[in-house]
Parts: structure tokens; sequence; C-alpha cells
């Protein structure tokens, strides 16, 4: 073995040593947050159902007044980190859910609405951004973080237009501040308005932007509505690399010898977000049988596990010093371009995609 691999694998233990800690707590918290649940159910069951109260807030809430009270050490931060893996797991996991012809249903209309909203929020955006004297990196950025999901668009158009590092995490907190507020609020207007489960996943799916807030929303929602919210995020997913090239052109202007010497189809190829490809082979595995129907009821388990463990994440690395520091200028444009995309996508789903959905 050489000592590059040596050195490698030395590292690679040291980081899961200095995880261990935040692992801990972020299960511990997800396990108190299941506990709580259960018994708010238990006792509360129509005030839980009408406020959209469980285990997805509970672990989110949970882990924000600790984050925000006594605060997290740093010795559990390196354990906190793994939010995204977890969820980004549990999506995988999912495709134990579907099978193509459950995504066939879906329909190609629905595809169509996502990739008109997710090219129109950034067309919006562009088109805005001026009367806020943002820079053309910071509008960028915040197009295709706004678009599409958050924190993975927002890494992978930062460094293909040069955007400073304080513009992408400005974006990220927008976006999370965003994210965290629809989390509470969208609930209790669907519910309000008589939206279905899959219509309430179908619009959560593409109004809210960072893949583990679609998640949480929708299985607050119901389990029907966060697997349509997991369909309709996958879809968003799958568009990535093209809306980050379409940001990256209107960027660098079209015309540009920077932008014509950009090599499109490599582009594409190394911005498309590898865990797609692995839920549609475990979906693909679903629809021809490999999986027993004890395996797909041990998956789901293991599926919210994943989500519940990326939920308590979040809420231990939501501080709000971080939203007071964003600013508002980029916040209100992100807000705005939002709100417009999430009253867009509730009119058509209500008009156009409702009996496709059910």
């Amino acid at each position: 073995m050489s000592q590059a691999q040596t050195a490698q694998e030395a590292s690679l233990s040291e980081k899961i040593i200095k995880a261990i800690p935040g692992l801990i707590l972020v299960t511990i918290l997800a396990y108190a947050a299941v506990q709580w649940d259960s018994w708010f159910k238990h006792n509360y069951k129509e005030l839980r159902s009408t406020l959209s109260l469980n285990y997805v807030f509970a672990a989110i809430i949970f882990g924000m007044i600790i984050r925000n009270t006594v605060g997290v050490p740093s010795v559990f931060e390196p354990g906190l980190k793994f939010s995204t893996i977890f969820t980004k797991t549990g999506i995988v996991v999912m495709g134990l859910k579907y099978t193509w012809a459950s995504l066939v249903d879906v329909g190609a209309m629905s595809m169509a609405f996502i990739t008109v909203t997710l090219f129109g929020t950034v067309w919006l955006m562009f088109l805005l951004k001026s009367r806020f004297q943002l820079t053309d990196t910071l509008g960028g950025c915040l197009s295709a973080g706004f678009a599409i999901c958050g924190v993975s668009a927002t890494v992978a158009t930062g460094p293909s237009i040069r955007a400073k590092g304080q513009e992408m995490a400005y974006t990220i907190a927008s976006i999370l501040i965003f994210g965290l507020l629809m989390l509470f609020i969208l609930p209790p207007i669907g519910k309000a308005i008589g939206l279905t489960q899959n219509e309430f996943g179908a619009w959560v799916g593409v109004s809210i932007v960072n893949s583990a807030q679609v998640l949480a929303a929708g299985f607050a929602y119901g389990e029907d509505a966060g697997l349509m919210a997991g369909i309709f995020n996958m879809g968003r997913v799958i568009l990535l690399p093209f809306v980050v090239l379409y940001v990256v052109m209107q960027v660098l202007g079209r015309e540009s010898k920077e932008a014509k010497e950009i090599d499109k189809t490599k582009f594409i190829m190394d911005k498309f977000p590898v865990f797609v490809l692995a839920f549609m082979a475990v979906m693909a595995m679903n629809t021809a049988g490999f999986f027993t129907k004890e395996e797909i009821k041990q998956g789901k388990l293991f599926m919210e596990y994943a989500f519940t463990l990326g939920f308590a994440s979040i809420g231990l690395t939501t501080k709000f010093s971080d939203m007071k520091a964003a600013g508002k200028d980029g916040i209100i444009l992100g807000f705005i371009v939002a709100l417009i995309k999430a009253v867009f996508a509730l009119a058509v789903i209500k008009l156009f995609l409702g009996p496709i959905l059910e």
C-alpha cells in the first residue's frame, strides 16, 4: 500500500471518529422527536392533524431550540455535516416505493410543468435583479438556488460564474430561511384550501427548493404527500445541470468568447447528481421484482430513519444569527420570485394537474 493510500485511509478514519459525537447527538434528538410524536399523537390526535405537527417538525424544532439557546459545542459539529448524506440516502431508498409505471403516471405534463417553472424562475430573477442592484454573480447564484435545489445548485453554479464565497453563503442562507418559513406555513395552507396528499406533495416539490425541506414539508402533510414531493423534487434535480448551464450562459453572455468555449455536453455530465442515478437504479430493481414485501417494508422504515436524522441535523445547524446576517435585498428578491413561483405552481396544479396526480 502506498503512502498516499495510507494517509487517505487515516484521514477518512479520523473524519469518522470526529463525526461520532455529532452523530450520537443527532440520533438521540431524532429518537426524542419520534417519542414525542408518539406521545402527542396519543394525547392530542386532532390537534396534531390540524397543525400537521409530527416527528418531522419535532426533530427540526428541537434541534433549533438547542442550537439557539444552549448552543452546540464544536466537538459535535463534524457529525452535523452528514445531514445531506442522510437525506440523499433516504431519497435513494425511497426508490423502493416506486416503479417505472408509477413514475410514468405522474406524466410528461408534470415534467413539462417543472421545466417551465424552473427556467421561468431563472428568467424572472434576472429580469428583476437590476432593480435590487445585485451583481450578476449574486443574481446567478440566487436564480439557480431558488430555481432548483438550494445548496447543491448554488455550489454547482458559484465556481462556474466566479461568484465570491460570501455570495454563495448569502444565497444558501437566503434559501434555507425561505424553506424554513415555508416548511411551517405551507402545510396549514394546504389543509385550509383542501389540497389532496398528491397535490400538496407536487406543490411543495416545486415551491420549496432545499431537498430536505421539501421532504420535511411533504411528510409533515402525510406519507403520500412526502412520496409525491420526492418525485417532483427528483424531477427538479434531474434538470439541475441544464438550469445551471442556462444560468452560466446568462451571466457570461451567450455571445462571449468564454461562453462559446464551454463544452456543454461535458458540463452537463459533470454536474449531473449521482444520487439520482442510484434512486433510478433502486426503482428499476423494484420494477423488476427484486424486493420482497418484507424488504420493501424494512426499506420504508430505513427511509424514515434516514430522513429523521437529516431533519434533526437541519435543526441543529440552523442559527438565527445567520438569518440576520444574510441582509435584506437578496432575500427580498429571492422571496418575491419564490412566492410568485409558489402561486403559479398552485394554480397549475389545481387547474390542470389535479386529475393526473390522483
